[in-house]
């Protein structure tokens, strides 16, 4: 038995068991759910901050930071005094639709948000953690970028000052014009002042930066001047032939790689300017944060830090986010919460976490139900250090979200630990990508075609099989109860 066949063997018992978990663990999101107890202690506070398109490794706390000039001392503050999700991603890599599956806890599929300006349909609004919190007495606030139509979101928030389109950098105030990033502190600061101490509160502070047009505050325009930024290991003319089509080629993915990359200096000034706006938003983090401090608000404050999705940064040959690579779904994830067991705090924690799972876990810390619409699962657990099985795998998915000139592969897959299959649906033939992650963390080997991974492409496709047909399953039931 060769390496291949040995690895196949152990992953075929592997998957088999993970397969059976995961299928109960599907189950089990369609039916009842209830949060676990929370501490007994006054209701909390929380402050979700949601960066727009920063990956994984765009904080210096990150395992390996993109560049170490970057320094983001705010960020991984609140790393050293929470829990930080080193596995972490989003199910749809596009700002709008992330950010819907952040408030509703659910794939794209289920919770149907689809386009730029689209409203959540009203029965899908109100069973967004803010409007859970909201009926259950809590005093709510959006600010920013919310990305979405803005239907009805006047019945579940008291403060909303946030819009449905990509805004602009910079705000004409009466002190003259300041940064999106300088601006969310500002108003956060005003919210939060205005806060009874009898009724608690959730304020989601959304961010423009660091996304194009990658416009930093004016404190930040200098940094990096004299840094050089390597191209990434994956850009390279032979890494984007081992995926080159035609319909790759035509790609907006592509598209923006020579929008980006046309020539080194266009290159330096992209990098350094979307690495400015990260210290513009890692300034602003820290400024909110004390705020919390300042108006004694801290001890009974939950803060969550993600990003919406990640970005490419040229490598495979491509630029912006949509496709299902690492660069375009992971993610930073950040929890801190009171009263959290000392031992647990500045924890790194491997497990798979998503953005579908920032839903559930504040209302299992408020001690609300979770509702069974929910897909996501609460991270409340791991953040307490309780024996929680960890998630097998998740169903990533980016389909006929926005159409455009240059048209975006429409993708959906599964990844694991360990593995990732990926099937590009909108083509005839279909085209399959099956990636090895412990021995090819860039994703530069498909092994789809390798009969020595037949074994393991079936199971993944079974598991691929499920997960859609549940979540098809699950959506038509919500057209059905809207019709």
């Amino acid at each position: 038995m060769n390496s291949a066949q040995r690895l196949g063997h152990c992953f075929s018992m592997q998957v088999s068991l993970k397969i059976i978990m995961g299928c109960l663990a599907i189950i089990h999101v369609t039916g009842c759910r209830t949060a676990v107890k929370a501490p007994e202690r006054h209701r909390p506070n929380f402050l979700i901050l949601i960066a727009d398109d920063q990956r994984w490794d765009q904080l210096s706390c990150a395992d390996h930071p993109l560049i170490p000039e970057l320094k983001t001392p705010n960020m991984d503050r609140l790393a050293e005094h929470g829990v930080y999700f080193r596995n972490a991603f989003v199910t749809t890599p596009i700002c709008a639709v992330s950010r819907a599956s952040i408030m509703t806890g659910r794939y794209v599929s289920t919770h149907g948000m689809n386009h730029f300006r689209t409203s959540l349909t009203p029965d899908v609004l109100s069973k967004t953690y803010p409007a859970i919190l909201h009926d259950n007495g809590y005093r709510t606030g959006v600010l920013g970028k919310w990305g979405m139509g803005t239907d009805s979101t006047e019945k579940v928030f008291d403060v909303f000052n946030a819009w449905a389109t990509q805004g602009q950098y910079f705000h004409d105030t009466g002190h003259g014009k300041i940064h999106n990033a300088e601006w969310l502190a500002t108003e956060a600061r005003g919210f939060l002042a205005s806060c009874s101490p009898d009724k608690p509160f959730c304020l989601t502070v959304c961010y423009k930066s660091p996304h194009h047009p990658y416009q930093p505050d004016e404190r930040d325009k200098d940094l990096f001047d004299d840094v050089q930024i390597p191209k990434r290991k994956t850009d390279t003319p032979e890494a984007y032939q081992a995926i080159r089509s035609d319909w790759m080629e035509k790609s907006l993915n592509r598209w923006c790689y020579f929008d980006e990359r046309k020539d080194e200096a266009t290159k330096d000034t992209f990098e350094k300017n979307f690495l400015r706006c990260v210290k513009s938003l890692d300034r602003s983090v820290g400024k909110i944060v004390q705020t919390l401090e300042d108006l004694d608000l801290d001890e009974n404050t939950v803060v969550i830090y993600l990003s919406d999705n990640g970005y490419l940064w040229g490598e495979h040959g491509l630029g912006g986010k949509w496709l299902l690579y690492d660069e375009s779904i992971r993610v930073p994830i950040i929890i801190h919460a009171p009263g959290m067991p000392d031992t647990r705090r500045g924890k790194r924690l491997d497990n798979l976490a998503l953005n579908i799972d920032i839903a559930p876990t504040i209302l299992e810390l408020a001690g609300i139900p979770i509702p069974p619409d929910m897909d996501g699962q609460s991270l409340y657990p791991h953040v307490n250090g309780q024996n929680e099985p960890p998630r097998a795998d998740f169903f990533m998915e980016h389909v006929g979200v926005i159409d455009v000139e240059t048209p975006i592969p429409d993708s959906r897959g599964v990844r694991s630990e360990t593995w990732k299959y990926i099937r590009y649906v909108n083509m005839s033939p279909e085209v399959e990508a099956l990636y090895h992650l412990k021995d090819d963390p860039d994703e530069s080997h498909n092994l789809a075609d390798d009969v020595n991974y037949r074994d393991i492409k079936r199971q993944l496709r079974d598991r691929y099989e499920t997960y859609l047909r549940t979540l098809q399953t699950r959506a038509r039931g919500r057209t059905q109860f809207m019709n």
